[in-house]
């Protein structure tokens, strides 16, 4: 791609506004790319300029600006690079990731995601970092064209051990979004107002439909792939168990997995997935964090993802736990407070104590269930009656969450209270066992649960 001449402005990838500095400023995000295209002006570079440490920049500035279908010497450019230097693929791809994602244009974006199918294609090093990426910003306009390419290489990428965990980000990427979505989008739903795909579809129904034939075959070709999402499968699964097309998968594939599935914990990284790098990084800036994420139409839907990345995937040390920020449990209460759904509540209060169902000591990490146990017992003085919520809605789920293994995840979460008062979360159960404002049935009920004997599993 030629230098832009220099009465023409140089093309924009980053919207703005006019307080956006332009290209040409040092200070623009956009300059370090404009700048190193504007050192290798050739449309084809020569063996020298394949050595130049400013090509990852300045292709990558020709792959976002170019108005048209990519030419074919880019393409040579960017694999013959990539063959003639191994490490050349991978600093492409972080010089893709370092723009800010949610201020690209609409028209970088779709190069964007060329890109990564291009580096797809190849299968070169670094095309999963930059597709892992693009999954946390799922849904974005344009990224119809991500889906197809999970769907194009699943057999390829289920093949390949290092990018097994690549391929179950995309089925839990695209399951928890039918989940937020339930049976049809939220109308006005921010997941969908400004996706060209769906409205240029015949109707939301094909879009929706694009998801749910990607998901249900991952799950009957590729399952011990999603197994590697843990528990959190299954909880996503049982929210969408009223969608026709998986209803087959409960009756023919689930029954006999359910069970190894619930005690594999769900790692860190997967419900890092549902919540976006800005929405992690805001998070604890709760009044902002709302007005942008949850008061939207269909936000709500958002906050049992969120309730399941404070307790899996943010894990602070003692460092920072003692420094004064506001601590885990805090922030789940606050997103409870916010649920003004009956459905959206019952998956919040489950999101909060889905690893007590299954926790295994030894197995688990404390800290996934850290959180409840704090805010059943710091909230109990002057808000008991959120501690009985919690506390009811607790025993609710051993009776009926799964009835055939009611006595295995009792045990589980026996050993749950045990392991917090063990590994001193608390000092022990006496501020629920002894609190006269607990209501006096849950307290017994309490008192019984975790003096029994272990009843065995099933």
């Amino acid at each position: 791609m030629p230098p832009p001449s220099p009465s023409s402005p140089p093309p924009r990838l980053l919207a703005g506004g006019d307080h956006l500095q332009p290209p040409t400023s040092a200070s623009s995000p956009e300059h370090p790319f404009l700048s190193a295209h504007l050192l290798l002006p050739s449309p084809s570079p020569s063996p020298a300029d394949l050595s130049s440490p400013h090509l990852p920049h300045a292709l990558a500035f020709a792959f976002l600006t170019q108005p048209s279908t990519l030419p074919r010497h880019l393409l040579v450019a960017l694999h013959a690079a990539g063959g003639r230097f191994p490490a050349f693929y991978q600093a492409f791809a972080s010089a893709l990731l370092s723009f800010p994602f949610p201020l690209l244009l609409p028209h970088a974006r779709a190069r964007l995601l060329l890109a990564a199918s291009e580096l797809a294609r190849a299968a070169a090093p670094g095309f999963g970092t930059l597709l892992a990426s693009l999954l946390r910003r799922v849904p974005f306009p344009g990224d119809a064209r991500l889906l197809e390419l999970f769907t194009e290489h699943a057999s390829f990428l289920a093949d390949e051990e290092p990018l097994l965990v690549l391929l179950a980000s995309a089925a839990f990427a695209f399951l928890r979004l039918l989940a937020r979505n339930r049976l049809a989008p939220a109308p006005g739903s921010a997941e969908c107002k400004d996706c060209k795909e769906c409205k240029s579809a015949k109707s939301l129904e094909e879009c929706r439909g694009k998801l749910v034939s990607f998901c249900v075959s991952m799950l009957r070709d590729h399952f011990q792939v999603c197994a590697l999402i843990g528990r959190d499968l299954v909880r996503s699964l049982h929210e969408l168990a009223l969608v026709p097309e998986f209803q087959p998968l409960w009756r023919d594939l689930m029954p006999d997995r359910v069970g190894d599935v619930c005690r594999m914990s769900t790692p860190g990284w997967c419900t890092a997935l549902a919540v976006t790098a800005e929405m992690e990084t805001q998070l604890l800036y709760q009044l902002w964090f709302a007005r942008k994420h949850l008061m939207v139409p269909g936000g709500e839907e958002r906050i049992p993802d969120i309730v399941r990345f404070i307790c899996c995937g943010y894990h602070p040390t003692n460092e920072v736990m003692n420094s004064g920020v506001i601590a885990r449990w805090v922030v789940i209460g606050w997103l409870l407070t916010g649920c003004s759904k009956g459905y959206v509540m019952a998956n919040a209060k489950l999101a909060l104590f889905y690893d007590w169902l299954f926790f295994e000591e030894g197995r688990g990490s404390i800290m996934n269930i850290e959180p409840a146990m704090l805010q059943m017992v710091n909230l109990v003085p002057q808000y008991a009656d959120i501690s009985n919520m919690l506390l009811e809605f607790l025993f609710l789920l051993i009776d009926n969450y799964d009835v055939r293994r009611k006595d295995a995840i009792a045990c589980c979460v026996r050993s749950a209270f045990e392991a917090l008062v063990k590994k001193r979360v608390i000092l022990s159960l006496e501020p629920l066992t002894c609190c006269e404002k607990l209501s006096p049935l849950l307290r017994q009920k309490l008192v019984a649960f975790v003096s029994s004997s272990n009843p065995g599993g099933s």
